[in-house]
């Protein structure tokens, strides 16, 4: 059985007219990201910074790994290894990934149960570093970590006594009190979410500055020190000691969010549902040794502008900043730029590599979507996947995106379905759209539109050529027409055995708990929410997008409709020498017959995989279409 670990409970606030939040909080279930889609590594700053020392692992002669014997036997290790456990996650796609890496492998030691051990361990280096003629000083790492519910990764930095005897810390654990070690640094700080969700960016750059307790030593010790039980798995490479810049000023993140998207960044948002006025702003950090004065922030969408001064900032200092805005948007991909500045700092400088953020969005005609797959700039694109597979066989899994309407009447024809292209042919889904009330508390009963139909559709079966591409389309029976508010669309992902759907998940830009999360079954086999996810290609097809209605034509009847193996075709007018087709909705002919004449055809749709098709009765150059459904 999987273990499940129910975090703090906090509210959802919403400024917009819209459905209750759960009680219970984000859910996070581990899972198995073994099939993951792709991780694209994001380009990591380039700057002209004195390295000291480095490794980027290739050495492993250069490390020593040891653990608490008293607390477990779980040690790192060195070299492209991945992750053996039941639950893996996706090697680190570093720098010089090619040489191989650190990894500690908790889930591996745990087993597919977890154990009870506070786990120990740590990697130091094997021979001390000279810091005599340096100050100022900064540990910079690449790194992979996905956390789960109780552990912690440290950076711990040993001072020797010039014999090599150093005193390390003894039995740190996730809990430990670093105000009583100031040679311990919290590698994540401000862990969120997003590392327990999906993990970190592929690979993370981190930065801690060590000056306070290295700068001028002799005899400098850098260990990294695992702690926890039963955790992911935590990756590290290309590991530098560098001299601490004089003038570093750099962008951690940016964000542009609508006021009333809860902090929901859509990559895609129709016109029609564009926010009133949007949320721009972002994070600085000083990361050099000197003050900075006159630090402003330029934000640049080619269109509109908007510059943002922030002062003076103190070596060390974090600022944020940022407005209410009411930018003029019109159907465009936008390009955004935050770039940050400083009397000491500007563009060309050694270190401006880490200066600027971007943040990309379009305002489409119809598509509505979460992720920013072809929008972000390929370098920064980071993809995971989750599905039918993650949980065990047979299973059903439910993952759902959230999605804020802004209209009194809201038309939704289906859902475009980013694949992963680990999902099989012949795999089903099926679509519905829940109230956030219910699917946070749970349940999953689809809303019942403003034309009393239920937001649900029928099962489908994904085609190769729709594996192949990416994508699938699945649109409703008829369109769903919405009243203004907050929803979940889902797709409830099935496999029994040898077909299974992954929907492409975009990490690239960190999204709120309850933006992205699914719905699978707890150790009681209950259905259950879970904040897993993070941007879910599950995109709103908006308006009416369905093709012709039953209305537009009288030329022929059909029934059954919905059909299963045969359908009858009853014409209104002796047909000669007429052709007969059925299409699917991207217009792909999937039957068809020629030179036919009567009045009645049964037409065999037994090999029709479930779905909505458009039946085609073409005649003295007029052609004429009725909907019909498949569903077995």
């Amino acid at each position: 059985m999987k273990k499940i670990y129910i975090l703090s409970f906090f509210s959802l606030t919403a400024s917009l007219c819209l459905a209750q939040t759960n009680s219970h909080g984000p859910r996070i279930e581990k899972r198995s990201t073994s099939t993951v889609e792709k991780r694209v590594k994001p380009e990591i700053n380039n700057t002209n910074k004195v390295t000291i020392w480095e490794s980027d692992f290739s050495n492993s002669s250069q490390w020593v790994a040891d653990h608490d014997i008293n607390d477990c036997s779980l040690d790192f290790q060195i070299g492209p290894i991945s992750c053996q456990g039941f639950y893996p996650i996706n090697d680190i796609a570093s720098t010089s990934a090619m040489n191989g890496w650190a990894i500690v492998d908790s889930d591996f030691y745990g087993g597919e149960n977890g154990g009870n051990e506070v786990e120990d361990s740590w990697l130091t280096m094997a021979a001390p570093v000279d810091l005599t003629s340096y100050a100022n000083v900064v540990v910079e790492f690449e790194t992979f970590y996905r956390a789960y519910t109780y552990e912690k990764p440290y950076l711990v930095v040993g001072i020797g006594d010039g014999a090599g005897n150093v005193t390390w810390p003894t039995d740190l654990n996730p809990e430990s009190d670093l105000a009583l070690y100031p040679n311990v640094f919290d590698i994540f700080p401000e862990r969120t979410f997003d590392e327990q969700t999906s993990g970190t960016e592929n690979p993370r750059l981190v930065r801690i500055n060590i000056s306070a307790i290295a700068g001028g030593q002799q005899e400098v010790y850098i260990r990294f020190n695992w702690t926890g039980t039963w955790g992911y798995a935590w990756f590290i490479d290309d590991f530098r000691i560098i001299e601490q810049p004089a003038d570093d000023i750099e962008s951690k993140f940016a964000y542009v969010a609508g006021i009333n998207n809860q902090g929901i960044e859509y990559g895609r948002t129709p016109v029609d549902q564009l926010d009133s006025q949007y949320d721009f702003g972002g994070e600085l950090l000083n990361f050099g040794i000197n003050n900075q004065t006159n630090v402003n922030v330029d934000t640049d969408f080619g269109s509109f502008s908007y510059v943002y001064p922030i002062g003076t900032m103190n070596s060390g200092e974090t600022s944020a900043y940022g407005s209410t805005e009411t930018p003029s948007l019109a159907l465009g991909l936008y390009n955004g730029n935050f770039t940050v500045t400083s009397d000491n700092e500007q563009a060309g400088a050694a270190d401006f590599g880490n200066n600027v953020s971007v943040r990309n969005f379009e305002v489409t005609e119809t598509m509505y979507s979460q992720d920013g797959i072809g929008i972000h700039p390929a370098g920064d694109l980071s993809l995971n996947s989750l599905g039918s597979p993650n949980f065990g066989e047979p299973t059903e899994t439910y993952v759902a995106a959230m999605y804020h309407l802004k209209n009194s009447v809201n038309v939704i024809s289906g859902f475009e379905i980013g694949l992963a292209s680990s999902t099989v042919e012949g795999a089903e889904l099926l679509i519905s759209i829940i109230d956030t009330t219910t699917f946070l508390a749970d349940g999953l009963q689809p809303v019942v539109d403003l034309n009393s139909n239920s937001a649900e559709g029928i099962y489908y079966s994904v085609s190769a050529s729709e594996v192949a591409a990416g994508k699938v389309g699945v649109s409703f029976l008829q369109p769903i027409e919405l009243p203004a508010g907050a929803y979940y669309a889902v797709v409830k992902t099935i496999d029994y055995g040898g077909t299974p759907i992954r929907v492409l998940d975009d990490q690239t830009i960190a999204q709120p708990w309850y933006a992205s999360m699914i719905n699978t079954l707890d150790d009681t086999g209950a259905p259950t929410a879970y904040s897993n996810g993070n941007a879910f290609a599950i995109r709103l097809k908006m308006g009416d997008q369905m093709g012709v209605s039953e209305e537009e034509t009288t030329a022929f009847v059909i029934y059954p409709n919905p059909a299963n193996e045969t359908v009858e075709l009853v014409c209104s007018e002796n047909l000669e020498n007429a052709e007969i087709s059925i299409t699917d909705l991207s217009g792909k002919t999937v039957y068809s017959e020629e030179t036919v004449s009567g009045l009645n055809f049964n037409l065999n749709v037994a090999l029709l995989e479930n779905g909505v098709y458009m039946i085609n009765v073409s005649n003295a150059n007029v052609t004429r279409s009725k909907r019909l459904i498949i569903n077995k």
